[in-house]
């Protein structure tokens, strides 16, 4: 199955050392990546059979009250009286909880990008904005990539994109199990609508099993995964690539016929009428 990477002018190296970056989700041009919202689900029955059933739960809450100098009695003496103070701050507790809740969600991003990395590809090759955003405003190429043939024995979700106008809606006191890794699932790929037209496919990998490069100073980490030849199918000039760069990329082909010479070369033509790229053979 081929979907499409978006590249500059330096797109170049993706051909010349067979690697694609990957990219920690904070260092998207999108602040709403991976930022679920998380819901209250704590009904206040379901909390007070708590108490009876699993008070070990309100340890932390008991902890925290005795840091704070709320509470200077044993445990069991907190879980005795609990019942009585939650039915009486109840709504109380509901609010904080839920300004909690949303602090937490927005933590999200910078958390989850500590272990992962993704890689976006795209459906279509010949989106206009995605052209001009990610493709040096036409001057860059895009590869056609067999993505069955990326990642090899690495494991991780992949899959297209839901776009949606409300975040990821979410359970945090799920416990661990098909429901909860369900959730995070859902908010790896739940993205805004207003970034429908990108039509994303991503691929999640843990930055541990990744090569990387110590930055230099002022940088980042930079992320990179060694891809099979035969990963590229395609490649594009755009409408406005440099002869420069066309004729590197098909001496390179060239150059390497075995190991390229399967590449198919196109090129982006203007419509004549339409708002329209079209993708013909470079001959």
């Amino acid at each position: 199955m081929l979907f499409y990477k978006y590249a500059g002018e330096d797109g170049f190296r993706i051909l010349e050392d067979l690697r694609l970056k990957i990219t920690p989700p904070n260092e998207f041009n999108d602040p709403f990546e991976i930022t679920q919202r998380s819901i209250f689900a704590r009904p206040l029955n379901v909390m007070l059979q708590e108490v009876k059933t699993k008070p070990e739960v309100f340890r932390p809450v008991y902890e925290d009250m005795v840091r704070d100098g709320e509470f200077k009695g044993s445990f069991n003496l907190f879980i005795a009286g609990f019942p009585k103070a939650l039915q009486h701050h109840y709504a109380g507790f509901k609010k904080l909880t839920k300004i909690e809740l949303a602090k937490n969600d927005m933590k999200t991003l910078d958390a989850v990008s500590q272990e992962l990395g993704i890689l976006c590809l795209s459906k279509p090759p010949n989106s206009i904005p995605m052209w001009s955003y990610y493709a040096d405003h036409h001057r860059g190429v895009v590869f056609g990539l067999n993505v069955d043939k990326i990642g090899g024995r690495l494991h991780g979700p992949c899959g297209l994109v839901k776009y949606c106008k409300q975040r990821a809606r979410v359970n945090p006191w799920l416990p661990p199990g098909d429901a909860m890794h369900k959730q995070v699932l859902k908010t790896l790929f739940t993205k805004c609508a207003d970034w429908k037209h990108e039509q994303e496919y991503r691929r999640v990998f843990q930055l541990s099993d990744l090569i990387s490069y110590l930055p230099d100073k002022g940088e980042v980490i930079k992320y990179f995964l060694d891809i099979p030849s035969d990963a590229i199918q395609e490649i594009i000039f755009g409408c406005r690539a440099r002869d420069e760069l066309k004729s590197a990329i098909r001496l390179e082909v060239q150059r390497r016929k075995r190991t390229f010479g399967h590449i198919r070369l196109l090129r982006c033509e203007r419509h004549p009428s339409r708002y329209e790229l079209k993708i013909l053979p470079d001959d």
